[in-house]
C-alpha cells in the first residue's frame, strides 16, 4: 500500500533514512572486520593484525553513501512510499553502484592489493541485509503512524452519488484514509453553489477530500470556500476529462506542476512497429473519453517476441500497425523508445491497463465484454471482477471454440457482442493470432476491442503472474517461460536473442 507524502515530510523521512543508511553501513563494516580478523582468522595466514587502512576505508565507505544519498536517493524514493520488494530492488541496485564507485577509488588509490577481499564481500552481504532489513522496519513504523493518523482522522468526503463507491473504494486501497460521511452534489439539491448543510458535530472534521470530476474548476472552488469557511481544510483530488491525474502525468518542466496530455500523439517506432507513447493512467483516461472515436477500433499491447514477429512477418506487422493504438508491453521496447523518441516511454503491460481500466470503470461508465479463452478461465475471471471491481458492468462472457468460425457462426457472433453493446470488447486469444482476429474484425463492432493475451488467466488467477520485483527488473519474460518452458523456451529465449542481435546491428534505423 503506497501513500502520498508532502514535500515537508519528505526530507524529514529522507534526512532519517540518511542516518539509518550509516548505521546499517557501520554495523555491516565493523561485522565484516570482525568476521575476516576474528571469527575467519584460522582459516587464513597469520597477520600481523589489522590495518590503519580499513579506518580510511570506513571514512570512504561512508562518503560514497551521502554521495549516493544526495545525487540518487531522490530518484529511488522512499520506504514509506514503496512495497517491500521494492525497498529490497532499490537496496540491491545501491549496492551495484555502491561497489562500482569503491572499486574505481580502490585502484585510483592503488589500495586494491591492501584491503581483504573478504571484507569487502562480507561488507557487502551484510550490507545490503542490513539496509533493507531497517529500510522495512522503518516503513512499518511510518505506514502504523499513517494508518493509526487516517483511522481516527475524522474525513469528510464531498462527491457526486455516481463517483460515491468507486472513490471510496480506492482512497481506502490507497492509504487515503476511511470515509466518516459523504455529501453529494444530488445532497445539495444537485448544485454545488448552495450553503453545504453541516451538523454541529461535522464542524470537528480535521479534513476534507473533493472529488468531483464532472463540475468546472470554478465550482469546485466554491465548495472549498465553504469549507474553508466551516473551518475545514480541503484536498482537492486533481481530475482531466473525468479521470483521476496520477504522479506519472504531472509535470514540471514548465516551471509549475501541469497535467501532461499527450493526447496520444508521441509515437516512436521499433523493428517497423509503431508505437504510441504514454502512461496507463493517461491512456484509460484517454480510451475512456474517446470511445466514440474508437468505435470499431482495436488497441494492441506487443512484446519483444510480438515485435520481431512482426520484423518477420508482414501479417503480424499489418495487424500490429492498423491498429488505433499500439502500447510496448515490454521493457527493452520501453528503453528503445526513451533513447530513439526523447520520451518517458513506460512498459505499458496489456494486463496492468486492463487492471486499472476496470477499476475506473467501478463508476458504472464504462462497460465491458470477455472474448476468448476456456469458460473455466471466465467464470474464475467473472468471479473475480465481481468481487474486486464492485459496480464494473459486463455484459457478457463468451469463450469461442478452438477453430476457425463458419461464416454464419461468424455473423452470429459479431450479431450477439453488438447487441450487448459494451463500450470495451477485451479479446484473449494470445499473440498473434488476437492482432489478426481485431484486423479482420475491425470496423465490425460497436465498441473498441483490447487485445491483452494471458491477461485473462492472470486475473482468473488460473496463471500466477511475476512478483513485482521481477516485473521491476523486466525479467517476467523469463519468470513465464520457467512456468511453461515448453511452450515458451523457444518463443521467449530465442525470440529474445534475435531481438539484441537485430538492434545491435542496426536493423531498427533501417526498417
Amino acid at each position: 500500500m503506497k501513500y502520498n507524502i508532502e514535500s515537508r515530510m519528505r526530507k524529514i523521512y529522507r534526512r532519517h533514512i540518511l542516518y539509518l543508511d550509516y548505521a546499517a553501513l557501520s554495523a555491516a563494516y565493523f561485522l565484516a572486520i570482525f568476521s575476516r580478523y576474528i571469527f575467519l582468522a584460522p582459516f587464513y595466514e597469520r597477520t600481523k593484525g589489522i590495518q590503519g587502512l580499513y579506518v580510511s576505508l570506513f571514512m570512504v565507505l561512508l562518503l560514497i553513501n551521502v554521495v549516493l544519498s544526495y545525487t540518487k536517493g531522490s530518484k529511488w524514493g522512499l520506504p514509506v512510499e514503496q512495497s517491500r520488494t521494492e525497498i529490497i530492488f532499490t537496496v540491491i541496485k545501491t549496492q551495484i553502484y555502491f561497489l562500482l564507485i569503491l572499486l574505481i577509488y580502490l585502484f585510483i588509490a592503488k589500495w586494491s592489493s591492501r584491503v581483504s577481499r573478504t571484507v569487502i564481500a562480507a561488507f557487502f552481504i551484510y550490507n545490503t541485509i542490513f539496509d533493507s532489513a531497517i529500510r522495512i522496519w522503518y516503513r512499518r513504523r511510518i505506514l502504523g503512524k499513517i494508518r493509526n493518523d487516517s483511522i481516527y482522522q475524522k474525513l469528510l468526503l464531498i462527491t457526486d452519488k455516481k463517483h460515491e463507491s468507486v472513490i471510496r473504494h480506492q482512497m481506502l486501497e490507497l492509504g487515503g484514509g476511511i470515509v466518516d460521511k459523504v455529501i453529494t452534489v444530488e445532497d445539495m439539491a444537485g448544485n454545488i453553489d448552495d450553503e453545504l448543510t453541516l451538523d454541529d458535530s461535522d464542524l470537528n472534521y480535521e479534513r476534507a477530500v473533493i472529488y468531483l470530476p464532472d463540475s468546472k474548476p470554478e465550482k469546485v472552488g466554491t465548495v472549498a470556500e465553504m469549507l474553508a469557511s466551516k473551518n475545514i481544510p480541503s484536498d482537492v483530488i486533481i481530475t482531466f476529462e473525468g479521470g483521476r491525474v496520477s504522479h506519472k502525468s504531472i509535470n514540471s518542466s514548465v516551471g509549475y506542476n501541469a497535467i501532461r496530455y499527450t493526447a496520444m500523439l508521441r509515437k516512436g517506432v521499433v523493428l517497423g512497429v509503431n508505437y504510441t507513447v504514454s502512461n496507463i493512467s493517461e491512456a484509460v483516461t484517454y480510451v475512456r473519453n474517446h470511445l466514440d472515436l474508437l468505435k470499431g477500433q482495436y488497441i494492441c499491447f506487443s512484446n519483444v517476441h510480438t515485435t520481431v514477429m512482426s520484423y518477420d512477418r508482414e501479417d503480424v506487422r499489418e495487424a500490429e500497425n492498423s491498429s488505433a493504438l499500439t502500447f510496448p508491453d515490454g521493457a527493452p521496447i520501453a528503453r528503445l523508445l526513451r533513447h530513439d523518441t526523447d520520451t518517458e516511454a513506460v512498459r505499458m503491460p496489456g494486463p496492468d491497463f486492463m487492471e486499472e481500466m476496470l477499476k475506473a470503470s467501478m463508476d458504472g461508465q464504462t462497460t465491458h465484454y470477455f472474448y476468448g479463452s476456456t469458460q473455466e478461465t471466465l467464470d474464475k475471471l467473472k468471479a473475480n471482477i465481481e468481487r474486486k471491481y464492485p459496480g464494473t458492468i459486463v455484459k457478457g462472457y463468451y469463450s469461442p471454440p478452438f477453430r476457425d468460425l463458419s461464416d454464419a457462426e461468424e455473423d452470429e457472433m459479431i450479431d450477439m457482442i453488438n447487441k450487448a453493446d459494451p463500450d470495451i470488447i477485451w479479446i484473449g486469444l494470445g499473440a498473434p493470432r488476437q492482432e489478426k482476429w481485431m484486423l479482420a474484425h475491425k470496423g465490425k463492432f460497436r465498441g473498441v476491442c483490447v487485445g491483452v493475451g494471458a491477461a485473462f488467466d492472470f486475473h482468473a488467477g488460473t496463471i500466477k503472474r511475476a512478483p513485482i520485483w521481477v516485473q521491476l527488473i523486466g525479467l517476467e519474460w523469463l519468470y513465464r517461460m520457467l512456468q511453461n518452458p515448453e511452450r515458451l523456451v523457444k518463443r521467449y529465449f530465442f525470440t529474445n536473442i534475435r531481438f539484441m542481435w537485430l538492434i545491435a546491428t542496426g536493423r531498427n534505423k533501417k526498417k
